[in-house]
């Protein structure tokens, strides 16, 4: 599905770009701290987020990685679906993946505790 070098793009912590499209059609996008498990893009935001609102109305999204230096990217589309539970234990790889250790389990308690916050997951139909 995606090359080595694609893998070790997504293994960085590099701040991914989403597009999701708003009411009146035009694109939103926003930078947002991801996993890639394999399979599938997670990130989080909150249910006060325009992303969040446009995502609930259409689940079609474009996610960009890109590494100017090696002139790699990913890109990728596909539906996105919208969980609002396990949200520390889906949060947990993403704070692990950007956060140094010493303020993880701070920034983890505090992302944990928003009750707006929900996990979105990227169920890719493309990837190039």
């Amino acid at each position: 599905m995606i090359s080595e070098q694609q893998a070790a793009l997504l293994a960085q912590p590099k701040t991914a770009i989403i597009g999701v499209n708003r009411a009146s059609g035009a694109p939103q996008l926003t930078a947002v701290w991801y996993i890639w498990d394999g399979k599938d893009f997670i990130f989080s935001t909150t249910k006060d987020r325009a992303k969040y609102a446009n995502i609930k109305r259409n689940p079609a999204v474009s996610l960009l990685v890109e590494d100017s230096a090696t002139l790699t990217s990913v890109v990728a589309y596909g539906q996105a679906e919208i969980i609002e539970h396990n949200i520390a234990e889906l949060t947990r790889p993403i704070i692990e993946k950007y956060v140094p250790e010493a303020r993880r389990e701070e920034i983890l308690t505090s992302v944990t505790n928003d009750s707006l916050r929900v996990i979105v997951v990227l169920h890719p139909e493309k990837i190039i």
